[in-house]
C-alpha cells in the first residue's frame, strides 16, 4: 500500500494490521496522513509487546464499527440477530465479521449481494483452515443475511444508567441481577401499570435484595410508560420521596429494645393537637386506646405521633442518623413531629437497605449493605446492629398481622403460603405509595406514584402498591419464618387490658416473652381499687354505708376522653358504677376536654361581612346524658347534654371557660385568641 501510494502520488491503498487498526479506533479518528500511520505503527508495536493476540483481538471487536451507529460485536450480535454473540450461527458470525472491512459500504438490508459475496469467501476459508467441514459451510452459505436491526433488550436500563454515574462508563459489569427474575419483574410491574395508568398513575419501582448475601437480584427503576413526559426515565429507586409511614417499624422496634413500651401497650388514639400540629388517623376516627402492636399494623398516625413524643423526637432523629438514611439530613425541629407521618424524604433504596439490616440481625447475618455487581468478599460493609433481636421478632410478627389485599385475604389456607412482615406508607397528598415486604430469605420494596409529584385519589400503600408487593414474593422462594430468639427476651407478666406490666390489682393476665429491658417499662395505670355495696351495683363510701358490706373491687378506668372512644369498639369495657342516691361525694375527673387543649392558642377568623367565625369547643363526660353547663370568662353561654359540643364567639386576648356539670364537677379551661 504504501508502495502504491508513493508511485500514484496519492492515497489510493491502505493497510493495516489487527493492532495497527485497534490503535487507530482507539485515538478517534486521527487524519490518514503517513505521520499518523507510523504513530499508529510504534504504538501497535508497543501493544503487541504488552498484550497477548486474544486481548488484542477482544479490544478490536469490542471497538470495531459494524455499519451506521453500531460499535463492537456484542451490540452488532444483538442489532441484527437480537441476541448474544455466543450464540450466533457460523453463518451469522461470519457476516458480522466482514462488516468491519467496510461498514460503510457494506449494510445489512443493502448491498446484500456484496455482503454475501465477503461472507462467503470467508467460509470457504475457515474450511480451508479445517475450522469447520464441508457440511457446515454449505449450509452456513444459505444463511439468511440480516437485512434489518432489532432492538437492543433493555432488561435494566435504569440500573445501567446507575453503573455510568458510579463510574463504570465503558467497563463490562457483571450485575448481581437473576435475570429471569428480573425480566419476571419487569412484566409485573407493567402489568399493574397498565391497571393503575388509568388512574393517571404512571411510575412504578420495585427492588428485591437477598437478605443472606445483600445482593440485589431484581432491579427496576421504573415503569415502562408510553406516554410523554411521564417521567420514565428517572430512577425512583434513587429519588427521594416522601417518607409516608415507612418509619414507623423503626420507632416501635426502638421503644421495645429501650424499655419504652411493651409489645400490647395501649397507645392513646384520640383526638390531638401539639403546638399547631394536629395529626389525623387515614380513616378519620379515633379507637381511643389501641395496643402498641395493633397501631403499628394498622398503621394509625395518632398513636405513631404520641410514642414519638413519649420516646422523644432528638432521641429517634439521632437514630435514623446512625441507620445511614443520607437524606435526611436536616435537624431534628426541621421535622417535627411530622418525622414519623412522611415530613422526612426517603429512598427506596435506603429503606430496603435498613429493612435489609434488620433482617440480616434477626438472622444472625453480618450485617451488610446491598450491593447491585459484583465484588469481592472482603469489600463487603459491615453495619454495627442498631436493632436488637428480641424487639425485632416482635416488630416482624406485628408487621405480619396487617390484612393482606383482597386477593390474599385467606393466604393462611393455602399450604404454599408464605409469612410475610410488610408495611405500606402513603404521602401527605396521596403523592407516593409505599410498600416493604420481609422475609428471612427476602426484602421487596415497591414505590408506586408519578414521578412529578402529582397526586392521584386512591394511591395509597395498601391500594397502589401492596398487590404488586405479593405479587412480585409468588416468583420468590418460600422460606420458614425468622426463629424466635429467646435468649434476648425475658418472662413478664402484663395485664391482658392495658398491655402493662401487670399491677397486683390486675384482674386479667398472661406471661409474654418481652425484650431484656422489658422491666423498665410502668405497671399499669388504669387500674383501680373502687368500693362498691353488697350487691356490687352502686359505689359507695364509708360516710354512707356500711364498712362491713363495702365490697373492694379492681377496676378497669380510663382517662374520659380516651373512654369516651374506647366503650365504643371494646365491648369488654364496663363503665364505673354510678355512686349510691344517698352517698353525695361525686367523682372527679368525669369530664375531658376534647378540643381545643388547655392554653391553645387560636386563631378565628372573619367573615366577607366582617362578622367574627365560631369555634366549635368539644368536651366528653363519662355519665351518659349528663348535663354541662358552660361560662366564657363570667358569663354563663349555655349547657350541652349527651353531645357535648358548643361554638365560641371571643374577642382576641385570654379567656377562661369554667364548665360544671350536675354533679358540680368543676373544669376550668384556658385559650387565647390570637390575631392572624
Amino acid at each position: 500500500a504504501f508502495y502504491q501510494n508513493i508511485k500514484a502520488n496519492k492515497v489510493i491503498s491502505g493497510g493495516s494490521t489487527i493492532s495497527m487498526q485497534t490503535i487507530r479506533l482507539s485515538r478517534n479518528g486521527k487524519s490518514r496522513t503517513l505521520f499518523e500511520k507510523a504513530k499508529e505503527f510504534f504504538l501497535a508495536l508497543r501493544m503487541e509487546i504488552t498484550y497477548s493476540k486474544d486481548d488484542i483481538l477482544n479490544m478490536y471487536a469490542s471497538n470495531a464499527p459494524f455499519g451506521g451507529n453500531i460499535v463492537g460485536l456484542e451490540a452488532a450480535s444483538w442489532k441484527y440477530y437480537g441476541r448474544s454473540p455466543n450464540k450466533l450461527s457460523w453463518g451469522e458470525i461470519t457476516s458480522l465479521a466482514v462488516l468491519p472491512n467496510a461498514p460503510s459500504l457494506i449494510y445489512p438490508g443493502k448491498n446484500q449481494d456484496k455482503l454475501k459475496l465477503k461472507r462467503n469467501r470467508l467460509l470457504d476459508k475457515l474450511y480451508k483452515a479445517g475450522e469447520i467441514d464441508e457440511l457446515t459451510c454449505n449450509l452456513a452459505k444459505e444463511e439468511v443475511l440480516p437485512n434489518k436491526t432489532y432492538p437492543i433488550p433493555r432488561i435494566a436500563p435504569h440500573l445501567l444508567e446507575r453503573v455510568i454515574k458510579d463510574g463504570k462508563k465503558g467497563q463490562r459489569v457483571k450485575s448481581t441481577l437473576q435475570k429471569t427474575l428480573q425480566e419476571t419483574s419487569n412484566k409485573v410491574v407493567d402489568n399493574y401499570h397498565n391497571i393503575l395508568s388509568n388512574n393517571e398513575i404512571h411510575n412504578i419501582a420495585a427492588l428485591i435484595i437477598d437478605v443472606k448475601t445483600g445482593k440485589v437480584i431484581s432491579y427496576t427503576g421504573n415503569s415502562n410508560c408510553p406516554q410523554k413526559n411521564s417521567g420514565k426515565d428517572v430512577d425512583i429507586i434513587t429519588s427521594s420521596r416522601s417518607s409516608g409511614s415507612i418509619l414507623k417499624p423503626f420507632l416501635y422496634s426502638f421503644m421495645l429494645q429501650d424499655g419504652e413500651i411493651l409489645p400490647y401497650t395501649l397507645i392513646p388514639d384520640i383526638p390531638t393537637q401539639i403546638s399547631g400540629f394536629s395529626p389525623k388517623n387515614f380513616d378519620k376516627t379515633y379507637d381511643g386506646m389501641v395496643p402498641a402492636a395493633e397501631a403499628l399494623a394498622r398503621s394509625l398516625n395518632v398513636p405513631a405521633v404520641r410514642m414519638l413524643q413519649n420516646y422523644g423526637l432528638e432521641k429517634f432523629h439521632y437514630k435514623l442518623n446512625k441507620l445511614n438514611l443520607s437524606t435526611i439530613n436536616k435537624s431534628s425541629n426541621h421535622y417535627g413531629l411530622s418525622l414519623i407521618l412522611g415530613g422526612a424524604e426517603v429512598t427506596l433504596w435506603d429503606i430496603c437497605n435498613e429493612y435489609l439490616k434488620m433482617a440480616q440481625t434477626l438472622n444472625d447475618n453480618k450485617i451488610k449493605d446491598s450491593y447491585y455487581v459484583l465484588k469481592d468478599s472482603s469489600n463487603n460493609i459491615e453495619n454495627e446492629a442498631i436493632f436488637k433481636h428480641g424487639a425485632l421478632w416482635w416488630t416482624f410478627e406485628a408487621l405480619s398481622t396487617l390484612i393482606r389485599p383482597t386477593e390474599e385475604g385467606d393466604w393462611q389456607n393455602f399450604e404454599s403460603s408464605q409469612k410475610i412482615a410488610w408495611k405500606t406508607g402513603t404521602s401527605f397528598g396521596h403523592r407516593d405509595a409505599w410498600a416493604i415486604g420481609i422475609t428471612p430469605k427476602y426484602i421487596v420494596g415497591v414505590w408506586v406514584g408519578n414521578a412529578d409529584g402529582e397526586g392521584r385519589p386512591g394511591l395509597t400503600g395498601s391500594i397502589a402498591a401492596a398487590p404488586i408487593l405479593f405479587k412480585l414474593f409468588k416468583n420468590l422462594d418460600k422460606s420458614a419464618w425468622f426463629k424466635k430468639p429467646e435468649w434476648d427476651l425475658m418472662n413478664i407478666k402484663i395485664c391482658n387490658k392495658s398491655g402493662y406490666l401487670a399491677s397486683d390489682i390486675c384482674d386479667d393476665t398472661r406471661f409474654i416473652q418481652a425484650p431484656l429491658l422489658a422491666e423498665r417499662t410502668d405497671i399499669c395505670p388504669y387500674h383501680k381499687i373502687i368500693h362498691l355495696d353488697k350487691d356490687k351495683q352502686y359505689r359507695v363510701n364509708s360516710s354512707c354505708y356500711p364498712s362491713y358490706d363495702i365490697k373492694a373491687e379492681p377496676w378497669f378506668i380510663l382517662p374520659a376522653v380516651e373512654e369516651w372512644y374506647f366503650k365504643k369498639n371494646n365491648a369488654f369495657y364496663k363503665k364505673l358504677p354510678e355512686y349510691k342516691s344517698d352517698c353525695k361525694e361525686y367523682s372527679i375527673n368525669n369530664i375531658g376536654i376534647v378540643y381545643p387543649r388547655q392554653y391553645s392558642k387560636i386563631f378565628i377568623p372573619k367573615n366577607l361581612d366582617g362578622s367574627t367565625e365560631k369555634v366549635i369547643f368539644e368536651l366528653v363526660h363519662r355519665v351518659p346524658n349528663s348535663k354541662i353547663y358552660w361560662h366564657l370568662d363570667s358569663s354563663y353561654i349555655g349547657f350541652s347534654k349527651g353531645s357535648h359540643k358548643m361554638e365560641i364567639t371571643a374577642n382576641t386576648g385570654k379567656h377562661i371557660i369554667t364548665l360544671v356539670d350536675e354533679l358540680g364537677e368543676t373544669v376550668i379551661w384556658n385559650f387565647e385568641v390570637v390575631n392572624k
